[in-house]
């Protein structure tokens, strides 16, 4: 149905009536509101078509009219996506805009719920037409702006901006092109880099196979601008190819994750000595081979894998504690990392990409045992294994990831395996392990100095992450000492009344129950945190909370507040916690959920935090450059930048403690109220000339008196950045700062 090319849809609910007279168009109109107002959505629906079915032209109806129908729509939709009716959801979102083509707000629901069931490149077509349709509208654009990092993750913008790689991979491709290696596969082009470097020969005939659609388009659009005509881009899958596509004779690729393996290198290496490679007896391979090695290491900074913070709270001390369904490896940059090397790197593989044997080997049920080696003095613990590894690009350039070497490509980070359990090692003791390749990923099994851990409990990275927030964790503690005492219940009326904690781990509520024996709601957000209600459960046994004490409601906040347990029990509580801020940086839906009780349920409902305020500064960080924006100068001045930065956000999210800047303001602040739509401006002062290229922001909360929380230093609430035109400042500058925010979105600008 989404593609069709028909101008309109078919008709829905209205198919069950007859065409309406249009002498009963107030009839129906005046019988919709009512069954509006009466919740009695498919009524409403069926009367808002008629209505508009009576017209000659449903744009000729009043705004007022065309707002109710907008909000029904939007309500329906809410109700059809928690029901997960896609079906319905999407006829009636389609038979919507047949009436109203224009309805930025249904545009922007319909591609913000195909963005959610990952049809991305339908979603983004919506969500365009909504931003053309209302230039201003804040949902829509960071919606859009979602679609599009989906679309372009933000480590191709590293990739390319990483001059150390590309000059090593324009060396090796030149030398080979140059002794008359000419008929060339890109295997996995991309954009379309090294096809550019390849086709700079005009006798070189190059095939660019990429099997991302959008990569592709534009891997044509970009040989277009720089007039390669020798180059043929394929969007296509590789390993497909049961025959070569065309002669080859030299085959350049650049398809390796921070651990080497994670883009299926072995399966496609192997695939196209198989089919791809023409010449066998004379053919080149960019790059030649590589290694991989690896460390033992003590890991000493933030982690969500396992919970580490000694919180002798609740007894949380003594729980194993660690991520459900953790990847096998997380991509870090270990040069901004707390950590202790505890072994001299070992060579795990040493591949020659010329070398089939060698590949098929690793490739097929491979494994291998290593040993690592503490040699230090005192007894410590083995954490996690940290792999990098060096790129063979011909037989003398080599690029490597190794963390410490100064002369790095920065494009990989290091790859971390984070064990099961730590492993408590003495000098001169080895730990071994088994190496795999599993579904084309780097996997380590201990087999010796085995953990008698007898229960591990898993749960969801955010609660990992807020356990491990120390700061976080003593900012709650603080709060619990406050409402432990009697002068805060006695200020009111029924003492007796429950709390209700909406922190992804109800810390405050636990503690509560322990000390003072309150009952207290606690929220599940989605059908799987209902597995953590066994770990909840065990806390309040293994602290001889009685049963009953805690009390678990759905929150369906984020998609429909009608239909949210929360919103049903706010209203007995004589407290509420909510989790104000998402662990990305940006504002919870939670928010303003006292404002949507009746005014006569408000009464007494102590909301905290009691105030929320957002902390901006102005910067220039040389990452955000390197994460965003294309230049091509580091892509030796062929013409890329331009395709690639239609990709650029206008911010970037999810930006932790090891993030480097440097600062040219003092903060200024903004209160964040429970309003849905909000405009304010203020001036900010240079304090030093330089550069900016950005908006650093993060939150303060006043939780309950004296007691504060600054998202700033925390481990668990990211931080956010608002990208501006890199420029030049003086000392003594003034800029206008805009804040916009409409619901749970935020955006900050200057105004020009």
């Amino acid at each position: 149905m989404l593609g069709s090319s028909e101008s309109r849809v078919p008709k829905i609910m209205s198919q069950v009536t007859s065409k309406p007279n249009k002498m009963n168009s107030n009839f129906y109109l005046n019988k919709a509101k009512e069954c509006f107002k009466n919740n009695n959505y498919p009524n409403a629906y069926e009367n808002f078509v008629n209505y508009f079915d009576s017209l000659e032209d449903p744009m000729g109806s009043t705004p007022a009219v065309q707002l109710g129908f907008t909000k029904l729509v939007c309500r329906i939709g809410m109700v059809l996506e928690a029901a997960n009716d896609t079906e319905e959801l999407l006829k009636i979102y389609l038979q919507a805009l047949n009436f109203f083509p224009n309805n930025y707000i249904i545009l922007n629901n319909l591609g913000g719920y195909l963005f959610k069931m990952n049809q991305v490149d339908i979603a983004r077509t919506y969500l365009e037409k909504a931003v053309a349709c209302c230039k201003n509208y804040l949902p829509a654009e960071k919606n859009l702006m979602h679609c599009k990092w989906r679309q372009m993750p933000r480590w191709h913008f590293k990739m390319l901006n990483d001059v150390k790689r590309n000059s090593a991979y324009y060396q090796a491709i030149k030398k080979c092109v140059d002794k008359g290696y000419k008929d060339i596969i890109d295997l996995g082009a991309g954009c379309g880099l090294l096809s550019l470097i390849a086709s700079e020969d005009p006798n070189a005939i190059v095939t660019a196979i990429e099997e991302n659609k959008i990569l592709a388009k534009m891997c044509e659009r970009i040989m277009k601008e720089n007039k390669r005509n020798n180059v043929k881009v394929l969007n296509t899958l590789s390993t497909k190819y049961t025959r070569p596509p065309v002669r080859c004779n030299l085959l350049m690729t650049e398809i390796f994750d921070c651990a080497l393996f994670g883009e299926k290198m072995l399966d496609s290496l192997l695939h196209a000595h198989e089919v791809l490679i023409t010449e066998k007896n004379d053919f080149k391979i960019i790059p030649c081979g590589a290694r991989l090695y690896a460390s033992a290491i003590n890991y000493q900074d933030f982690q969500s894998f396992r919970v580490v913070n000694e919180i002798n709270l609740l007894n949380l001390k003594e729980m194993c504690i660690r991520q459900v369904d953790a990847e096998p490896y997380e991509a870090e940059d270990l040069t901004t990392k707390r950590i202790s090397y505890l072994t001299e790197p070992i060579k795990v593989f040493d591949l020659d990409f010329y070398d089939v044997s060698n590949l098929t080997e690793i490739a097929t049920n491979y494994s291998k045992i290593i040993e690592f080696r503490y040699n230090g003095d005192n007894t410590t613990h083995i954490t996690s294994i940290a792999v990098w590894f060096e790129l063979d690009l011909d037989e003398e350039i080599t690029i490597s990831t190794n963390p410490h070497c100064g002369d790095r490509v920065r494009c990989w980070e290091q790859g971390v395996c984070h064990l099961m359990h730590p492993i408590e090692v003495k000098k001169g003791e080895i730990v071994k392990f088994e190496v795999t390749i599993l579904n084309n990923q780097l996997k380590f099994y201990q087999i010796n100095k085995l953990n008698t851990c007898i229960s591990c409990w898993l749960v969801s990275k955010e609660i990992v992450s807020f356990l491990n927030d120390t700061f976080l964790i003593n900012t709650i503690t603080a709060l619990i000492d406050e409402f432990s005492n009697k002068a805060f219940f006695n200020q009111f009326k029924e003492p007796q009344k429950p709390v209700m904690d909406l922190m992804c781990f109800p810390l405050l509520g636990f503690m509560l129950a322990a000390k003072q024996g309150c009952q207290f709601y606690t929220a599940i957000k989605t059908d799987c945190d209902f597995r953590y209600v066994d770990f909840f459960d065990h806390i309040l046994r293994t602290n001889n909370i009685s049963d009953g004490k805690m009390i678990v409601v759905e929150n369906q906040m984020a998609r429909n507040s009608i239909l949210c347990g929360v919103h049903r029990y706010l209203k007995e509580c004589k407290a509420c916690l909510i989790d104000p801020i998402s662990s990305d940086g940006s504002i919870h839906p939670t928010m303003g959920l006292k404002e949507k009780l009746a005014p006569d349920e408000q009464h007494d409902i102590l909301m905290l935090p009691t105030k929320i305020v957002v902390k901006v500064m102005l910067i220039y960080s040389e990452q955000l450059e390197m994460w965003n924006v294309v230049n091509d100068q580091n892509l030796f001045n062929y013409k890329i930048a331009q395709f690639m930065n239609e990709y650029t956000g206008c911010e970037h999210p999810d930006l932790d403690m090891d993030f480097a800047y440097k600062e040219y303001s003092n903060p200024i602040s903004f209160t964040v109220d429970d309003k849905d739509f909000v405009k304010r401006t203020q001036n900010v002062l240079v304090t030093e000339t330089g550069h900016i290229n950005a908006l650093y922001t993060w939150y303060e909360l006043q939780f309950y008196g004296s007691i504060n929380f600054s998202t700033k230093g925390s481990s668990h609430m990211k931080k956010t950045c608002y990208l501006l035109e890199h420029r030049p400042v003086e000392l003594g500058d003034v800029f206008r700062i805009v804040m916009r925010r409409e619901g749970t979105y935020l955006d900050f600008r200057l105004e020009e």
